[in-house]
């Protein structure tokens, strides 16, 4: 800019809304104050790195910025999928959409509009991909967006329903763990072992362990969030899930420990599209996978279990899984258990006098 002008934010009334001028260009940044001071220091970072200023982009141009570069770190198959996914967005929205007023409903209306997009997995695939699109765009390496104006507003499920037809069994374990690179077999094993969710475990680092208690405190990957409906303080370690937590701790002291061979942390996106793509690979060796099986079933699988040997301590479970009450375990594992027997199970040898 000018020396001696100092760009500052100004309310125009003629526009009704927040403007700012800089280099003699005049940039408009919406009615919100909050938004347009956002909006005011992101172009002024932008102004002293001498970096190309757009002050609102449309979702065309961070779209086509970021699908080069998942064409330079990915493979040729996930480009394609990540391609295609976006294309089908654009032709539904428009490629002039600006990104600041994207909204939730835009993704859900265009997901509803896809008759063959059924399945919790699918869906989730579907959003993540364009989160993916905005969180890259908003992040230090790219520089393009304020911020993702979808960030933790979109309703991500978690996968499939909780079981469903898609059981795991011991020989499918065996099959995918053999299957698949060590990293996410350690990530596979994880949910196993501890029937936490995968989005939490793939968030977990070194600085969660506590080695006396042999368990993660992950209280603060949940604090902020306006719903309570999923909050978990803790996770419960077994001996088999010590041993990898302490060697991946080693090789990742810093960041998330449940990486890809790239070494990058693990996405939702990114764990669908491995199932996928090892779905195709075990075809081709004549191995068909039960349709919907995801790995957040194995947090179905893992409840199972212990209700089948544990039918009398459910608030174990209760406390194992992070769930506040008992209410969604007996509505959908209370055909595995009998509570009135298990109740007098306990009463048998039970004498308070």
């Amino acid at each position: 800019m000018p020396s001696g002008r100092i760009a500052k934010l100004n309310w125009t009334p003629s526009f009704g809304q927040y403007t700012t001028t800089i280099n003699k260009k005049l940039y408009r940044l919406g009615a919100d104050k909050t938004e347009a001071e956002k909006q005011f220091r992101f172009l002024q970072t932008k102004t002293d790195m001498a970096e190309e200023i757009t002050a609102v982009p449309t979702f065309g141009e961070v779209a086509e910025a970021w699908l080069l570069h998942i064409e330079t770190i990915h493979d040729a198959e996930r480009f394609r999928l990540c391609k295609a996914r976006i294309n089908e967005f654009l032709a539904y929205m428009g490629r002039d959409i600006k990104v600041r007023d994207m909204r939730p409903r835009h993704i859900e209306d265009w997901i509803k509009s896809k008759p063959n997009v059924k399945s919790n997995g699918t869906r989730r695939l579907y959003k993540a991909m364009i989160l993916a699109c905005l969180n890259w765009a908003a992040s230090g390496k790219a520089r393009l967006i304020v911020s993702n104006p979808l960030r933790g507003k979109l309703d991500l499920p978690e996968g499939g329903s909780r079981g469903g037809n898609a059981v795991w069994t011991p020989e499918l374990f065996r099959i995918v763990t053999e299957n698949v690179n060590q990293r996410f077999a350690d990530f596979i094993r994880a949910v196993a072992w501890t029937g936490a969710r995968p989005s939490t475990i793939r968030l977990v680092e070194a600085r969660h362990y506590r080695p006396k208690l042999k368990l993660w405190d992950v209280e603060d990957l949940y604090q902020g969030r306006i719903s309570k409906r999923k909050y978990v303080k803790r996770v419960w370690l077994t001996p088999e899930m010590i041993e990898m937590v302490e060697r991946l701790n080693k090789e990742w002291p810093e960041g998330p420990i449940f990486r890809g061979r790239s070494g990058q942390p693990y996405s939702g996106d990114v764990i669908t599209m491995a199932m996928y793509k090892l779905r195709i690979r075990l075809k081709d060796k004549g191995i068909d996978l039960p349709d919907g099986l995801i790995v957040y079933n194995l947090r179905h699988h893992f409840a199972t279990q212990f209700i089948v040997k544990h039918p009398d301590k459910l608030e174990y479970l209760r406390e194992l899984l992070g769930h506040k009450d008992l209410k969604m375990i007996r509505k959908h594992y209370s055909k595995l258990f009998d509570e009135h027997a298990a109740m007098h199970d306990v009463l048998k040898d039970f004498k308070p006098l």
